[in-house]
């Protein structure tokens, strides 16, 4: 109870990104979460092409260690020392950070929602940084993310949403 697997996708670290992740790793742990921390080795021939099996590699790694959570982090995220904790409090099947693009601070999820302003329900958000609760993830049988051309945020979370009635919440 209370343990997250922190998966990253790869081991390509933007810098400072691996430090930052790490801290809020550590916050997680001092506040009473176990969280165990892995890079998914980078199943990648071209740019992206093999991130559905990086995916699903992680769950099939949470369910089998006995993680409540399984907690996907992207390489070039940044996250506060706190996030983690933050999305743990909530207790959802499936929540997430609301996350800016660098650069022009462009929100990357949907509808609209303003930072700061508590947990909003989300049609889609990024997989940048995105926690589930290993079980909602039974019906799939370790095989939910696909590396298939179109396979985007969008047609997971509906998927998702079909199969199981679990949507994404964005804190």
């Amino acid at each position: 109870p209370n343990s997250v697997l922190l998966a990253a996708m790869g081991y390509h670290w933007a810098p400072t990104a691996w430090n930052k992740v790490v801290d809020m790793l550590l916050e997680t742990q001092k506040r009473g979460a176990y969280v165990g921390f892995q890079e998914i080795q980078d199943r990648c021939l071209q740019p992206f092409d093999a991130l559905g099996t990086m995916r699903n590699e992680a769950i099939l790694e949470a369910e089998c260690e006995g993680f409540e959570w399984l907690c996907y982090i992207d390489n070039d995220v940044l996250p506060q020392p706190d996030t983690l904790w933050r999305l743990l409090s909530w207790d959802m099947p499936v929540v997430a950070p609301l996350v800016l693009e660098p650069g022009t601070g462009k929100q990357l999820s949907g509808p609209g929602m303003q930072p700061n302003t508590g947990l909003h329900p989300a049609k889609w958000c990024v997989l940048s940084m995105l926690m589930f609760r290993v079980n909602v993830f039974r019906p799939f049988r370790g095989r939910f993310w696909s590396d298939a051309i179109g396979a985007d945020e969008g047609f997971h979370f509906q998927t998702l949403w079909a199969e199981t009635g679990h949507r994404p919440y964005v804190d």
